[in-house]
């Protein structure tokens, strides 16, 4: 497994990721931890990558209540995958009602997990940061004037 995280710590994180299925070979799947509770959320559905692929884009969208997942195939034209995580899940409240915060905030990072044994490795090439604002408006600009309302 080898991809994208947003991470607090050991219990609280998502990961966009690529593996292997029975059905489809090599996937694109979404992973969450929450106060230690795994949730895998594409299952059956994880999106097949199409035969030949050298490289997968991974990046992602947090804003101030929810954040999503998005893969591209050739780095330009990305696909944004339906499954839209709660922000607070990675929040110093939110992880403090259960096992006590650290003020460290969020991180987003790269991230491989050899699950298997094989020792194989995972290569990165680039990684950018990029803040933009809370929510597009309808010029096409980001504005830092957040919704209030939760996953509208």
């Amino acid at each position: 497994m080898a991809g994208l995280t947003n991470y607090y710590n050991d219990r609280h994180w998502s990961f966009v990721f690529i593996t292997w299925n029975e059905i489809n070979g090599p996937v694109i799947e979404i992973g969450e931890n929450n106060r230690g509770k795994y949730t895998s959320y594409l299952k059956d559905n994880a999106i097949k990558i199409p035969e030949g692929t050298e490289y997968v884009w991974f990046r992602t969208k947090v804003r101030k209540e929810s954040y999503t997942y998005e893969y591209s195939f050739d780095g330009v034209t990305f696909t944004e995958i339906p499954v839209k995580l709660d922000a607070a899940v990675l929040s110093d409240d939110y992880v403090l009602q259960s096992y006590g915060g650290f003020f460290t905030g969020a991180f987003v990072g790269l991230a491989v997990v050899d699950y298997s044994g094989y020792e194989i490795s995972a290569d990165f090439y680039d990684f950018a940061y990029q803040e933009l604002g809370d929510r597009l408006t309808a010029n096409g600009a980001y504005s830092w004037e957040a919704s209030e309302s939760r996953f509208n």
